[in-house]
């Protein structure tokens, strides 16, 4: 006869408080969602069960949300990516035995801390196509300047621009993490074997790293789906919807537009692509455990 296992209760009573309020604001309003997707939702008339139908809207005859979908993955490819080689090389530099280290991690990672719509607020100074610093630094070495935020391609580019400087320096703690995580022996066994510093990055440094670049690449991709805040204060998502991404959508679908039920379906399918994301990065991250 085999004794029966105790069950321990403490580790339980711990996750208590976590699980609770995950059921209570995730769970919950999720399924609640969900739930509200199946109806036609307006305040001026009775909801209407149309199942699946917002779904299907939004997918064949929804050109808005099709648009902005479309601008999300440009915003999401080029935002990415700007982030990690910045992260990268950032946290190379902030490694570096250099004077006023302390100052430079410092700088770097203020902008984290401060607001996004003052962020925002501030760079729309900037940009600003009569008054603004940028086009004032032009002029003054004979440049014309240029209404920023008004061409589409000059608006999607600063809006990729303003984010990665807003939060480039988090990530960069990452990698600066990472590097300082690798040991010095590695490095002193390398020159042993006369490894150049080129043979160090491939064969040191850059294995070791990737779990990091890893967690950046993850992470920023699920903070660049759910860009919102940065870009209603910058452009509004203009001009036109050259920069309107998903979650502004969902805004203007549900408090502009007055289509509730709407708006719960298009805030499923971004919930999906996180939840989806989310489910790669743990999967990636049991991957490299293993190894």
């Amino acid at each position: 006869m085999q004794p029966h296992k105790k069950i321990h209760l403490i580790p339980y009573l711990f996750l208590a408080p976590n699980l609770i309020i995950f059921t209570v604001f995730i769970i919950i309003p999720t399924i609640h969602n969900f739930y509200l997707s199946l109806f036609d939702l307006s305040p001026f008339r009775p909801p209407q069960f149309t199942g699946l139908n917002n779904f299907i809207y939004l997918f064949t005859k929804d050109d808005l949300f099709l648009r902005s979908l479309k601008n999300l993955g440009v915003f999401v490819v080029g935002d990415v990516g700007g982030m990690v080689v910045l992260a990268i090389a950032i946290g190379f530099l902030l490694n570096q035995q250099i004077r006023f280290r302390g100052f430079f991690r410092s700088a770097f990672f203020y902008p984290v801390l401060l607001s996004p719509v003052v962020v925002a607020l501030v760079w729309e100074w900037i940009l600003n196509t009569q008054f603004g610093a940028l086009n004032a630094l032009l002029k003054s070495i004979g440049i014309q300047g240029l209404p920023w935020l008004l061409v589409p391609n000059w608006s999607k580019v600063w809006t990729i621009v303003v984010h990665v400087w807003a939060s480039v320096g988090f990530y960069a703690l990452i990698i600066l993490a990472g590097l300082q995580s690798i040991p010095g022996e590695l490095y002193e066994a390398a020159l042993v074997d006369g490894a150049s510093r080129r043979q160090q990055f491939r064969f040191v440094t850059f294995p070791l790293l990737m779990p990091s670049i890893l967690t950046v690449v993850i992470l920023s991709t699920i903070r660049a789906f759910g860009i919102f805040d940065h870009i209603y204060v910058l452009t509004g998502g203009g001009p036109g919807t050259a920069t309107l991404m998903m979650v502004q959508y969902i805004y203007r679908t549900a408090f502009e537009m007055d289509q509730g039920g709407l708006a719960a379906a298009a805030s499923l399918v971004l919930f999906f692509i996180i939840l989806l994301l989310t489910v790669v990065q743990y999967l990636l991250g049991k991957k490299q455990e293993a190894i």
